[in-house]
């Protein structure tokens, strides 16, 4: 039995240790290039940046990044994939998209 919980001890501490952590944004300063770029060009207009969000959402293993002011009519108008692309979406995959997406993060637009 002692053998057993040390073993266990060691395999929860050794699975703890190795965990692989992505990149993971903190704060408005480590936005990819392309993000910062995409918020400057929907903000700078209204000067809207200080009430504008980034929401960083995780569905099927891939990482979106959703800009929102709430002065905008549109929800999920600006949704970006992981590379700067407009989020494509199969019939229903949307739906699930918005029940099974998990919110990373959410932050400010600007630092």
């Amino acid at each position: 039995m002692k053998r057993f919980f040390l073993f266990t001890c060691l395999y929860l501490t050794l699975s703890t240790i190795s965990c692989d952590k992505k990149d993971e944004i903190t704060d408005a300063n480590q936005y990819p290039v392309w993000l910062q770029t995409k918020i400057d060009e929907l903000t700078s207009k209204q000067n809207i940046c200080k009430i504008t969000d980034v929401t960083i959402i995780e569905y099927n293993g891939k990482t979106y990044y959703h800009i929102y002011c709430g002065l905008w009519s549109c929800s999920y108008c600006q949704l970006f994939d992981d590379n700067g692309n407009y989020a494509v979406w199969e019939t229903n995959e949307f739906a699930n998209f918005l029940k099974s997406g998990k919110v990373i993060k959410v932050l400010p637009a600007c630092p």
